[in-house]
Formats: structure tokens, C-alpha cells, sequence
């Protein structure tokens, strides 16, 4: 979907929902002037600004670009955006997170896998991303549930947003989170790639740095024999 269309559909639905714009910026954690821009079609929001605005028009990100969204199980599937980038499993690294195009997924198994079909996305991880290769192989599309993370299981994979190089990167680990100290830990399966700890800042909640729940993956498909 192009900036223009996605601007189209925003007002729409927040003229909709009765709101203005400085009452959605309020609600997503924009400024309006940023939203003026998206509304316009003069800015391209990444996955991370769509989600909060979706959220505070209570919508999913899917139907804010113009996807229905089935939300009964008699439905057969659900879009899913695939972002365009690449994340990491070891170090962070920046990831842009804008709509490449949508993969169809059934309904009954987003379901099964616990993800609200409103909070879906899929990402890839890099073909170098070796620390979590004793579970996930380098170049898995990864689904993640991107509903607002509150509380982590213990030792459960998720993707985690840390600085890298200055920027804001996005990481793929296990996480135990030390409540007393506030302290989120996190850990690869290939033993190659030490622990890494995150403070959490006091009143941050836990989504800032916490994406996305990992709910399934798929190896990459090797390539064809004789292709370069």
C-alpha cells in the first residue's frame, strides 16, 4: 500500500471513532505533526508507529492498511504482514520494520498458537544469525505476536528491541526477567553467545523493549540446485 492510501484510511478510520488527531497522537505516543504527515501520505511509518496508532484506533495494523481482517472461526485466513527487513539472533541490529506484502495464515491456527490475529506479523531472521541456531536456523521467517507485552515466560522467545551502534536494533532470545531488580536477561541457545542483561527503566513498561511474542517459524527453503 502506498503513503497516500494508508494517509486515506487513517483519517477515515480516526474521523470514524470520533477523534482528532492530537487525541490519536496522544493515544499511539506521536506526535501530531508526525500524524499530520502519515495522514497526508508525506511519511512512511514503520511496523512499531502503525501498531500503536492501530491500537489507540483500536483497530489491527492489517485492517489500518486496508486488509479485512476475519475475526470469527469460521474464517478461513488472516493477512500477516511480512516486514521487508531483517532481524537479528545474537547482536541487535536496526530494523525499519515497513510492509513488504501480506502471507495468508488460517485462522484456526493463529488461534492455536495463542496470537491475536489483530497483532500477527512475521519477520526473517538474517542468514548469519547463529544464537538462537540450536532452535531457530538462520533465515527462519519467524510469526510474532505483537500484542503488548506485559509479563515474559520464563525462557520464552521473544523479539527484543536494544541499542546497537547507536541505533535502536531488534534481537531474537529467550528472556527471564529478574523482577527484584528489574532486570531483563537474555539468553541464546548456541553456547557461543554469552548472556546479555537490559535494565528496565522505573514506570517503563515492559512493552518498550519487549516487542513480540515468537509463536512459530519456518526454515528458510534451501536454494535450488544450480541457482547462485
Amino acid at each position: 500500500m502506498d503513503s497516500e492510501q494508508l494517509g486515506t484510511n487513517l483519517r477515515g478510520l480516526r474521523q470514524e471513532r470520533g477523534l482528532s488527531q492530537q487525541g490519536l497522537a496522544d493515544r499511539a505516543e506521536v506526535s501530531r505533526n508526525f500524524l499530520a504527515k502519515i495522514e497526508r501520505g508525506e511519511s512512511r511509518p514503520t511496523v512499531d508507529t502503525l501498531t500503536r496508532i492501530a491500537v489507540g484506533l483500536g483497530v489491527g495494523v492489517a485492517e489500518l492498511l486496508g486488509e479485512d481482517i476475519p475475526l470469527t472461526p469460521a474464517a478461513d485466513t488472516v493477512p500477516v504482514p511480512l516486514v521487508e527487513d531483517r532481524i537479528a539472533a545474537g547482536p541487535p541490529i536496526y530494523l525499519a520494520d515497513h510492509i513488504d506484502r501480506y502471507e495468508h495464515f488460517p485462522y484456526a491456527m493463529l488461534r492455536s498458537l495463542g496470537a491475536n490475529p489483530r497483532q500477527a506479523i512475521l519477520v526473517r531472521l538474517g542468514p548469519d544469525q547463529d544464537s538462537m541456531a540450536d532452535t531457530i536456523p538462520p533465515g527462519s521467517t519467524l510469526l510474532l505476536d505483537r500484542s503488548p507485552i506485559r509479563e515474559v515466560t520464563p525462557r520464552g522467545i521473544y523479539a527484543v528491541r536494544e541499542e546497537a551502534a547507536g541505533e535502536m536494533g531488534c534481537t531474537v532470545k529467550r528472556l527471564v526477567l529478574d523482577e527484584a531488580s528489574r532486570v531483563l536477561i537474555l539468553l541464546s541457545d548456541n553456547p557461543a553467545h554469552l548472556p546479555r542483561a537490559i535494565r528496565i527503566k522505573a514506570g517503563q513498561p515492559l512493552a518498550d523493549i519487549v516487542l513480540g511474542r515468537v509463536v512459530w517459524w519456518a526454515p528458510a527453503w534451501p536454494a535450488p540446485r544450480g541457482a547462485l
